[in-house]
């Protein structure tokens, strides 16, 4: 059975190995390395010719003194202790050595032992013992040396048994150390059940476990790809087969509950037995989560290069489609189609009504096979009071652009107006959506919408700053359209203008210049003396015409004066009624030669206000006027009506009334609801009264019908604070 791999054993100081095999600290004392070293003096006893003769002799010495002091006990036995040194110097030293002692042992036991004592003289029983000393001796010797020999071997083979131990030990704790330390997750699993043997320390730490050993591997720990790692173990033990993946997802469970999802080259490889069996797994993972991340950001801004590049391209093409027309509308729908299937896979546009309603432009879309679903979507408008979890119409409410990365069908169904808008926007299969609002200097003027459906293309926060510079773009087009349009319609208005302008002003001339004519034909007859009665018709003729003229010529200074910002009012207490009852007088006449009556109700005395004389006689002038001009010589009402704080005046004719499509624009400058060439005048009457009404506090409108009249009331506080931008002058 494996061991596992165990952490090597710390030492307190560095050690060096010497040739005799001693070991010595470096950081011992300088006493300590002086001291004699017993081992060292016993291995030169050993191994040196001197030292096992040495101790050789000095074993025949003991032993001979042995045998002297217990010779009286022992005289049948001489060679005892003689054994015992021979058998010391064979076990020391050798053949050498035992020869030595052995010749030596001879001599002494002859010499001292035998008898004759003191001699070497021997007889033939003492050669016989001395032989077979000798011969034990030799014999003995050799099982000594024999033994001796077998004793160095085994101690050699034990030496190297104990050094290949700690070699193979030292490699052992230097792999476990790499192991340890190895910038990667190292293990080693053994079994079926997948038992822990070896975890370094990265694994340990990914695996949130310090004590791994002997544990079996938990199943829903880690996940690889889509996988429990358990189950890719059982497939590698099942098969002998490894497991190799680059840049694998691994996903982590934490101790919150949570994921965490890092990236590995991972390689599960099956160890074998000596029968070839799958025994376990060794498995090594590298984290590459840093490297996986940044190839991401590179690619992420790779194709965020692509993008910018293609947006640049695709805003060149916008700006070269809203360049190409003054047509506004034209323009957006082309712009929509541009958008699909660029940018997108739909498109709406929703532009601001006169009458403050949208109306649905156009719907573009990318498959010819959804022209029916965008016929009915062309039907919805947006609804800004009604809906406003509607995107395009929370666009319009905020003011500002709307992303939704991804439309569920539930949120679809929630923001649409009514089942049936819901089941047609359900129908085009709407994934993510941006709605931008079409702003320009603060005005609305629509809402630019488009989104993806079948491409699957989820929109980010680079695509609304996209959508919002394409917006803006197309707002500024439609607003210079827009500018466009007035210029030219000013220049119009201006041209119309002059050319009414010199026709009304030489309407008052001609008659005048032809009753001067006429003035001159009659002094030529009547040299001395014109009848009165003549030069007073053609005075009156010319006095009415000169006043015509000075009318016309007052309207265009009051104009001046309005564009300008130099109107003034001199506020006084004026009397409405009798104000009202003079300028009908003074008017009757004129009335009278057009058909027409003027008729009064109301008008008694004692309705005062602060107001401007001259400039609210110059508003029921030119609302009498115009009743006049266009009463179609039938009656005219005037009432007047008095509150606490506030005075009304309504001047009601039965003339031909107006158009109601000219109604909004009737009180503009230059402004006309009939031809030029049936009705005279510049235009400006209408405008003129309501300047001078709002400057005084109140407001003027006006119903009608046509064929049936018009009823023009004006509403006048009697108490009036006036506006910083109207200049007041005091009555001295």
């Amino acid at each position: 059975m494996r061991r596992p791999l165990a952490l090597p054993t710390p030492v307190s100081h560095l050690e060096t190995t010497r040739p005799s095999g001693s070991t010595r600290s470096l950081s011992a004392p300088l006493e300590q390395r002086l001291t004699p070293d017993p081992r060292k003096a016993w291995s030169w006893l050993q191994k040196s010719r001197l030292g096992r003769y040495g101790v050789a002799l000095l074993f025949f010495l003991c032993a001979l003194l042995l045998q002297m002091e217990l010779a009286s006990l022992m005289s049948t036995s001489p060679f005892l202790f003689f054994y015992g040194a021979v058998m010391v110097a064979g076990w020391w030293g050798g053949w050498g050595p035992a020869l030595l002692v052995t010749a030596l042992s001879l001599g002494a036991v002859d010499h001292e032992f035998l008898p004759p004592r003191l001699t070497l003289q021997m007889r033939s029983a003492d050669v016989l013992s001395l032989g077979i000393f000798a011969l034990l001796a030799i014999f003995i010797t050799k099982l000594n040396v024999s033994l001796s020999r077998a004793m160095e071997e085994r101690a050699g083979l034990l030496e190297s048994e104990r050094q290949a131990r700690a070699a193979s030990e030292a490699a052992r704790t230097r792999l476990h150390t790499i192991f340890m330390q190895a910038p990667a997750q190292i293990f080693f699993l053994r079994g079926a059940t997948h038992d822990f043997d070896f975890s370094n320390a990265r694994n340990s730490s990914l695996l949130k476990s310090r004590d791994t050993l002997g544990m079996p591997f938990q199943e829903g720990v880690v996940k690889v790809a889509e996988q429990d790692a358990r189950d890719v173990l059982d497939r590698v033990f099942a098969t002998g087969e490894p497991f190799v993946g680059n840049a694998v997802p691994l996903r982590f469970l934490q101790t919150d509950g949570m994921e965490k999802e890092t990236f590995h080259n991972l390689v599960y490889q099956p160890t074998r037995d000596t029968q070839g069996q799958v025994d376990g797994i060794a498995g090594f993972g590298f984290d590459v989560t840093d490297l996986v991340h940044a190839r991401q950001r590179a690619e992420a801004l790779a194709i965020e290069l692509r993008q910018a590049e293609f947006r640049t391209r695709v805003l060149a093409e916008v700006s070269t489609v809203l360049a190409s027309s003054l047509d506004y509308e034209a323009t957006m729908r082309n712009l929509a189609k541009l958008v699909v299937p660029a940018l997108a896979d739909w498109c709406f546009v929703d532009l601001a009504q006169p009458d403050g309603n949208f109306r649905r432009l156009e719907v573009a879309h990318a498959r010819p096979e959804d022209a029916a679903t965008a016929a009915e979507v062309l039907n919805f408008q947006l609804m800004p009071e009604g809906n406003p979890r509607h995107p395009p119409t929370a666009a319009l409410l905020r003011g500002e652009a709307i992303l939704l990365e991804e439309m569920t069908p539930a949120h679809i169904k929630r923001s649409a107006h009514n089942e049936n808008h819901a089941r047609v926007m359900l129908a085009t299969g709407l994934r993510s959506f941006i709605a931008v609002p079409l702003v320009v200097r603060g005005h609305t003027l629509g809402v630019f919408s488009f989104f993806t459906s079948f491409s699957n293309r989820r929109y980010t926060q680079a695509d609304l700053a996209f959508g919002l510079e394409l917006a803006y773009r197309a707002a500024l087009s439609m607003e210079n359209a827009r500018l466009y349009r007035e210029a030219q319609e000013a220049i119009r208005l201006r041209d119309e203008f002059l050319s009414i302008a010199s026709h009304e002003l030489k309407t008052p001339l001609t008659p005048l210049s032809l009753k001067l004519q006429a003035l001159a034909r009659e002094l030529e007859r009547h040299p001395d003396a014109i009848p009165y009665s003549v030069v007073k018709g053609y005075v009156d003729t010319g006095a009415r015409q000169v006043k015509k003229l000075a009318e016309l010529v007052g309207d265009l200074l009051d104009v001046s004066r309005i564009a300008a910002g130099r109107l003034a009012l001199e506020l006084e207490d004026v009397d409405l009624g009798a104000l009202i009852r003079e300028v009908v007088v003074r008017y009757e006449p004129h009335a009278t030669r057009a058909g027409s009556t003027l008729e009064v109700e109301g008008g008694e005395s004692g309705l005062i206000g602060r107001w401007d004389r001259l400039r609210l006689e110059q508003v029921v002038t030119n609302l009498i006027d115009n009743a006049v001009k266009y009463g179609s010589g039938k009656p005219i009402q005037l009432s007047l009506e008095q509150g606490p704080t506030r005075a009304r005046l309504r001047v009601r004719d039965q003339g031909i009334g107006i158009a109601p499509e000219h109604l909004p624009r009737l009180f503009g400058r230059f402004e006309r609801a009939v031809s030029e060439r049936h009705y005279g005048g510049l235009g400006l009457g209408l405008y003129i009264t309501r300047t001078l009404v709002e400057a005084m506090g109140g407001r003027v409108r006006v119903e009608s019908e046509q064929g049936r009249g018009s009823t023009f009331t004006v509403d006048l506080p009697r108490e009036r604070t006036l506006p910083v931008d109207v200049s007041v002058a005091q009555p001295q």
